[in-house]
């Protein structure tokens, strides 16, 4: 394996490593959000498990609905609110303490069910796909 795609899938794992501080309270930029709630019945087809994997490593992610809110953290951790983004009903974002902004795009599978999770880390030039596991 080349320097430069070690680091890559290195600085991917650190960053889905890093999707656990997601999850606490930070200031949501207004810009990107939307003022209105997403339908709770395509809520409740997103709230699942989905677990992703970076070289090797596994971590899943569990996502509720809560109050009309999806609800996202790593397996074993506290759930915070994910704001939709505008114009795109099935992707949320959150941020890190440190204002990092992390999206997680909700995808439909061949069957038309909420089976594919795509997370995004702008600033890291990070993606990473993660399938529903229950």
């Amino acid at each position: 394996m080349t320097n430069g795609r070690k680091y890559f899938l290195t600085t991917v794992a650190v960053g889905l490593m890093g999707l656990s501080m997601v999850l606490s309270a930070a200031a949501l930029d207004p810009s990107i959000t939307q003022d209105k709630k997403v339908d709770p019945k395509v809520l409740e087809q997103i709230a699942g498990n989905y677990e992703f994997e970076v070289q090797g490593q596994f971590m899943v992610f569990v996502f509720t609905v809560e109050d009309g809110n999806l609800m996202g953290a790593p397996e074993n951790d506290t759930a915070a609110i994910l704001e939709p983004m505008k114009d795109k009903e099935t992707t949320f974002v959150g941020y890190s303490p440190d204002g990092m902004e992390y999206q997680f795009a909700f995808k439909k599978d061949a069957d038309g069910k909420y089976t594919i999770c795509v997370v995004n880390v702008p600033d890291m030039g990070i993606e990473a796909e993660g399938l529903r596991i229950k």
